[in-house]
């Protein structure tokens, strides 16, 4: 061993299998254990199994000295755990050598292997201990969230019941049936969040839908914004029904709408444009958002859609949590449509969805891009 120039061995002699045993008691553990089957007292496959039995997966590697013609005794100390066994007729310094380093590392490895599933089964603990409490947290949240959104709604039904003849005018009954509106819509979005949170995703519930009627219901809602938002809307067509899921499209709308007024200034124009590309149940549908906001800057519009994505120009200040553009993007996407964004940062930006009005196989658009 003192021959072996890549390796420093440092060598003790056992007497006896006992003796052997005892030296293992006292650390540290040796990195490999050449043993002859015949020892005095127990033999090599005895002491190959109890080493087995107390140490498991620590025990040192193990090479076996056999003599001639003893391949069955051989093959029965590999069964019981040795890493190789040498004959003694064929013995030289070399191939001891080489026995004994391939057995260290087979064991390394070994050793290595399991302290790595080890370390992956207590990070598996810590997840799964980690999502029962978020598991537990969304649902006290959505708990105590539908609570106060509850009593909004049975308050308004009742202000709508009990209001005066005189004052039941078109613009009180047009805000109470906007707060009623969003009431419902924000009991169904944390229905959805709790969904989503348990890595669930509600499946889309196609009727025919009037788009055309839904967006301007979604402007209309933008109106006591108008002094400081002005809000545009060009239609191009005559026809704008399809088979949609029309909770999915309204919290599109809300995503893009929101971010329009969230990141456009005081005074800047935001034009909402709706336009048919073809018609008959074939055909598209396209709509486009378009705000004179901050914009995105170029190095982060391709993870716009991205979760927890958001443009590093956004100030500090300015509330989101960068899930909206990805769920927008999810919804459009089961739609089988596509939504797609143009902007420059300093002069505005511009989200265009497309839609077909019938479902395409598989939940793909033509010529739609892959995205995360």
């Amino acid at each position: 061993m003192e021959k072996d120039t890549g390796t420093r061995w440092e060598v003790e002699l056992a007497g006896s299998a006992e003796e052997a045993l005892e030296r293992l008691h006292h650390p540290p553990m040796p990195d490999a254990l050449v043993l002859d089957f015949h020892l005095p007292g127990i033999d090599g496959i005895s002491l190959l199994r109890g080493l087995k039995e107390r140490y498991g997966e620590q025990m040192p590697a193990v090479i076996v000295f056999t003599g001639s013609g003893n391949e069955r005794v051989a093959v029965d100390a590999m069964r019981a755990g040795a890493h190789d066994y040498l004959l003694k007729d064929g013995f030289s310094p070399e191939r001891l050598r080489h026995s004994l380093h391939n057995a260290v590392e087979s064991m390394r490895m070994t050793r290595e292997l399991e302290e790595r599933r080890l370390r992956a089964e207590v990070a598996e603990q810590a997840a799964r201990a980690a999502l029962a409490v978020r598991d537990e947290f969304f649902a006290i949240a959505t708990h105590d969230l539908k609570g106060p959104l509850q009593s909004i709604l049975l308050s308004t039904q009742l202000l709508r019941r009990q209001l005066p003849q005189e004052a039941q005018t078109p613009g009180v009954e047009a805000r109470l049936a906007q707060i009623l509106r969003g009431t419902q819509r924000m009991s169904e979005l944390i229905d959805h969040f709790l969904a989503v949170s348990k890595g669930g995703e509600r499946p889309l519930h196609r009727e025919s839908v009037d788009l055309l009627a839904l967006v301007r219901t979604k402007v209309r809602e933008l109106g006591p914004l108008a002094a400081t938002h002005p809000v545009q809307l060009h239609v191009e067509g005559m026809d704008f029904r399809g088979q949609w899921d029309a909770s999915s499209l309204e919290r599109v709308l809300d995503n893009l709408l929101g971010n329009a007024v969230k990141y456009c200034p005081r005074g800047g124009t935001i034009d909402v444009s709706l336009s048919e590309e073809s018609s008959g149940p074939e055909g598209w549908v396209r709509l486009c958002v378009r705000d004179q906001g901050m914009g995105i800057p170029a190095e982060d519009l391709p993870h716009i859609f991205e979760r927890f994505r958001r443009g590093r120009n956004v100030a500090p200040a300015i509330s989101g949590s960068g899930v909206g553009l990805a769920s927008a993007y999810r919804m459009v996407m089961m739609h089988g449509g596509t939504l797609t964004v143009e902007s420059e940062e300093g002069r505005g930006s511009a989200f265009t969805v497309r839609l077909p009005r019938e479902t395409l196989a598989r939940g793909t658009s033509p010529n739609s891009e892959a995205h995360p």
